[in-house]
């Protein structure tokens, strides 16, 4: 689920729960002027806002009061009153019934707005109608106000439910003030004791009643005889069941009565309601009651407005149960269609990570089986010179060998690079020295067509990268800045150090949500271009994709870039328009250390040791170590071999001097070779190791850097380089000649005096 749709989501959800509030209180509380000013609080709350208010219509039909408000200064609620008129917002919702929204007060032109808006800040408005019950006009207009220019697109269908339901509250508790009115006009006559009041002789039957029982009970004359049985011949007959046993409970107990009951009006046959009360008073010879003395009162207006209110009630609940339903159903809609939606993304990535998949199997197929072609070639060339005594032709035959080989070596540096799981020697670097060194490189490389320009910072930072990676991946974007001036240009290359905080204030695409803020160096190459489309940009990363005519690009330059880049802990961003050039800005991480100067090493052939120091060799793999031992053999060095981790720590533990461990990482047997290097630091300590590897396996570097005395080469290697770096490792240390042989044991090689 996107960021938006988690927004629209909550949005929901806060708005749910208003409704839900609102609903509660509405139906706990009596107080309109509580409910009225909770209803401007919440729905304040669930937009955002501070400022609310409820404006009732008054009885001219015209004038609104500012009945309950939040936000406001004193003065305003319950003083302030505002006429309705075409030219108000809240006029204009008063007349249509329709929600009026006015998104920015400053530049409304459809209505004017009083002082007192402005002087609270306020710049946006939302005009609600409310509406009344039924046959009654509207109560009056809920408006929200924001201090902020705001659309309230979003917001319309929320607040016409909630003025709904603030209607509905409202209308009950109007139902309810009449009834409690009434009540109390009946009270006060029932205490008066003028209502209905009569008493019966239960010896005599005679009975005494006052005019306004007779009226109650619709008698326009006294009737002949009256008595309990003509009392209960006008309860209708579903309700005279629970009105004699009343009077029995009363009777018997001696305890005052007290029910409700419909009677048929003898004057006109209506229906009423009445309510009686009364007690048994007297006693009679057999210890019964003399008479029956009580009170009876129309209760129908009551019974009406009870009616009424519960209708209300019911009606409230059914609205908020039905709205919640909405609300539920709506959110259940919205998650449904996030998880499609999820699903469809994940089936789309996969798609397209297939698609990048079969990119860099095609591509590598064939890039590597060109080169193959080119070695392949060579080899079966020569074996068929040779066989013909033709030599002298293999000088030509090597070298194109050599060539597709090192081609080789170069694009399994690219991919590795591009998988961000190449071999680095991070070092401290100075920016400003590695761009000063390559400037007459860069010229070389693009031709005296194209003007080159350096820009660096006064004092950069220094940071920690692969130097020899970064001067490749620079050199990489200048070829591809020279390629995009066929005609001549202006080429820059700047260094500057760059602060990237949050992304509050920063363009929308930049920095990436995944670039963490924090110090960096930027390196930029400027050109001045063919530029890029769009769908180019979109695409620039990608393994094998190139704009270059077949056969004069690979498409990993790019690729590469990125992956070592990433691999550092840094970013690649690149911005580009048609026709108006391109710049690539390489960010990678400040480093808090020191740069050291190093002196150069020379990767010729050093003159062979004139005293044999000791290297054990432990590599896996036949050929990679016969040149290995072949190599070291040609420079004097005596060397010991072992064909996987546990042979070759049986050699270390065997006490034979040893000046140097080479090995390589990916050792078989359940030892590798940085395990190896562990184990013989612990038995010989500063022992200097040599890892040689394909690939950079978390096992080596451990925290990215090498310990002291430790060194990495990169499969493949020239010779030359080896021999530099293992006379470089020896530093010198030679070893005495000791006339011996190398033996082989069941668990390794050992070196064994003759």
């Amino acid at each position: 689920m996107s960021d938006a749709e988690k927004r629209d989501h909550l949005k929901l959800i806060r708005q749910q729960t208003t409704l839900a509030k609102f609903g509660e209180l509405a139906l706990r509380s009596d107080d309109l002027d509580e409910i009225l000013t909770e209803a401007c609080r919440l729905v304040g709350e669930a937009l955002g806002t501070d400022l609310a208010k409820v404006m009732e219509l008054q009885e001219d039909g015209e004038t609104l009061l500012v009945r309950a408000g939040v936000g406001w200064k004193p003065g305003v609620v319950g003083v302030v009153r505002l006429k309705a008129t075409d030219d108000t917002s809240q006029g204009i919702a008063l007349k249509t019934g329709e929600p009026v929204i006015s998104p920015d007060i400053k530049t409304e032109t459809r209505f004017r707005y009083p002082a007192f808006l402005t002087e609270h800040g306020v710049k946006a408005a939302a005009n609600v109608l409310i509406i009344g019950g039924q046959n009654k006009p509207p109560f009056g207009v809920l408006q929200v106000d924001s201090r902020e220019p705001r659309r309230f697109n979003d917001d319309t269908d929320f607040l016409r439910s909630y003025a709904n339901l603030l209607a509905a509250a409202v209308d009950r508790l109007r139902a309810l003030g009449e009834v409690r009115n009434r009540e109390a006009r009946l009270r006060l006559a029932l205490e008066a004791g003028a209502l209905g009041s009569w008493d019966l002789d239960l010896a005599s039957g005679a009975a005494t009643r006052t005019p306004r029982y007779d009226q109650i009970f619709g008698y326009t004359g006294p009737p002949p005889s009256w008595g309990y049985g003509i009392f209960l011949d006008q309860i209708l007959p579903e309700d005279r069941e629970h009105v004699t046993a009343a009077f029995g409970r009363a009777v018997d107990a001696r305890t005052e009565w007290h029910f409700e009951c419909r009677i048929r009006r003898a004057s006109d046959g209506e229906i009423r309601w009445i309510e009686a009360r009364g007690r048994p008073d007297g006693a009679r010879s057999d210890a019964g009651p003399a008479h029956l003395v009580g009170i009876v009162a129309d209760i129908t207006e009551r019974k009406h407005a009870e009616g009424a209110l519960r209708r209300a009630n019911e009606m409230l609940e059914a609205r908020v149960i039905e709205r919640t339903h909405a609300l539920t159903e709506a959110n259940e809609r919205l998650q449904a269609e996030g998880e499609e939606r999820e699903r469809v993304e994940e089936v789309l990535r996969q798609s397209q990570k297939m698609e990048a998949v079969g990119q860099l199997t095609g591509g590598l197929a064939h890039d590597f089986n060109n080169l193959l072609t080119g070695i392949t070639g060579s080899l079966e060339l020569m074996r068929i010179r040779a066989a013909q005594g033709r030599t002298a032709e293999f000088g030509r035959y090597i070298e194109t060998a050599m060539g597709s080989a090192n081609r080789a070596a170069a694009l399994i540096h690219r991919l590795l690079a591009f998988s961000r799981r190449q071999t680095l020697d991070p070092k401290p670097t100075a920016p400003n020295g590695l761009v000063g060194g390559m400037a007459d490189l860069f010229r070389r490389t693009v031709g005296p067509g194209i003007r080159v320009e350096t820009s660096l910072a006064d004092e950069p930072w220094p940071t920690l990268c692969d130097p020899h990676q970064l001067e490749s991946a620079l050199l990489n974007l200048v070829i591809n800045a020279r390629d995009a001036m066929p005609d001549g240009g202006h080429l820059l290359i700047e260094t500057a150090n760059t602060v990237l905080l949050d992304r509050r204030g920063a363009p929308r695409d930049w920095p990436p949500q995944d670039v963490p803020p924090g110090e960096y160096v930027a390196l930029s190459v400027v050109d001045t271009g063919t530029g890029m489309a769009p769908d180019v940009i979109a695409r620039a990363f990608d393994p094998f994709f190139t704009t270059k005519p077949l056969g004069q690009g690979t498409g990993l330059g790019l690729s590469m870039i990125h992956g070592f880049v990433q691999q550092s802990g840094g970013h690649v961003r690149l911005r580009s328009e048609k026709g108006q050039g391109t710049t690539v800005t390489i960010y990678l991480p400040r480093h808090f250390g020191t740069v050291d100067d190093e002196a150069p090493v020379d990767a010729a052939f050093n003159p062979p040791a004139t005293a044999r120091a000791v290297v054990l060799v432990v590599e896996d793999e036949p050929d990679v170590r016969m040149i290995i031992l072949e190599v070291l053999s040609d420079l004097g060095y005596m060397v010991l071999e072992a064909t996987d981790g546990r042979s070759g720590l049986h050699i270390l533990e065997s006490g034979v001097r040893i000046d140097l461990l080479l090995t390589d990482v990916g050792l078989p047997g359940g030892m590798n070779g940085r395990q190896l290097a562990d184990a013989a630091r612990q038995r010989r300590p500063g022992l200097s190791v040599l890892f040689v590897t394909g690939y950079a396996e978390a096992a080596v570097v451990g925290n990215g850097q090498m310990e002291q005395g430790m060194q990495v080469m990169t499969k493949p290697f020239a010779v030359e380089a080896l021999a530099a770096r293992v006379q470089n490792m020896i530093g010198g240390q030679l070893a005495e000649v000791v006339p011996g042989r190398v033996a082989q044991s069941g668990s390794g090689l050992v070196f064994s005096t003759s």
